[in-house]
């Protein structure tokens, strides 16, 4: 089985759950920051199963397909500098030559190469989704690729939450969250699509090419364009009196906005609310989570 996944973080999570085995409490790697666990805190912390197969039938499409006008080609230059930017804002571009970030992106788009090799073989696939924005907009942008090929293709949606005892509840936002030995557990809510369906899920894909907007939010359950400032009155509700660290604001909003939008676009929301004259740099650092903001 093929694995599609729509983010770096999850599809590592992927590649480790094909054939998961727990640590080795005694002659593991895992190294500790203070105290040890007890055998059992360790076996309950690493215990879990392998959703089957290896690390090579995992494929991702990490292209935040949320964001970003999606009428110019997926695999063109202004996707690639899109991706660049975002790793730029969040001051990752120290820690990548240029020629990681074009190793990188030839990677992406060998991933889409290889997704239709394998639907060309007749490989079954499963996509793995969630209601997060890029990850939905990355469903929709596969099943148009995979409506011109015969092959089984299946879904597991991620649920917004699941019952783990009587008094506790765990809510989910992206596959990201799940433990890699915990991802067998969601195996159950596979379904086959249609070929109706994949059709159906492609022309949604259609749809929002054509609404021609550049940023895409999931609104009462259904993907739409909307404005670029479509999130910052979230940002505007949690800017604290007085001064603040930008990391800070923006940790807040993550926790209480559970909404799968990347870090790094309220940093970008953040800078043109200091560009509009709402908020002002009390001390700039070289690393923006770092830089202290306040209310002008």
């Amino acid at each position: 089985m093929i694995e599609i996944l729509f983010g770096e973080s999850e599809a590592g999570g992927m590649k480790v759950a094909k054939n998961y085995r727990k640590p080795d409490f005694v002659n593991g790697t895992i190294g500790w920051i203070g105290k040890k666990p007890s055998k059992e805190e360790f076996e309950k912390m690493f215990d879990g199963d392998a959703v089957g197969g290896n690390s090579s039938e995992v494929i991702c499409i990490p292209f935040m397909l949320d964001i970003g006008n999606i009428n110019v080609s997926i695999e063109s230059e202004y996707r690639k500098k899109l991706i660049f930017d975002m790793y730029a804002i969040n001051g990752m571009e120290d820690n990548r030559t240029l020629k990681d970030l074009e190793d990188t992106w030839k990677k992406y788009l060998n991933e889409i190469e290889r997704l239709k090799d394998y639907a060309n073989q007749g490989e079954a696939i499963r996509l793995w989704y969630s209601d997060a924005p890029y990850s939905v907009c990355g469903f929709y942008y596969v099943c148009n690729i995979l409506s011109e090929y015969n092959c089984k293709i299946y879904t597991i949606k991620l649920p917004q939450y699941m019952q783990l005892s009587d008094n506790t509840m765990q809510f989910y936002t992206s596959w990201g969250e799940i433990n890699a030995g915990k991802l067998y557990k969601f195996l159950h809510l596979e379904k086959e699509l249609s070929s109706f369906a994949i059709r159906s899920f492609a022309s949604k894909w259609i749809e929002l090419k054509e609404e021609r907007s550049t940023l895409r939010a999931v609104v009462n359950g259904k993907v739409i364009g909307v404005p670029e400032n479509f999130y910052d009155h979230v940002i505007r509700n949690e800017i604290p009196d007085g001064e603040f660290i930008m990391g800070r604001l923006i940790g807040n909003i993550l926790g209480k906005y559970p909404l799968g939008i990347g870090d790094w676009w309220y940093i970008k929301r953040i800078n043109k609310l200091i560009e509009l004259g709402e908020l002002m740099v009390v001390q700039k650092q070289k690393e923006m989570y770092r830089q202290v903001l306040k209310k002008v």
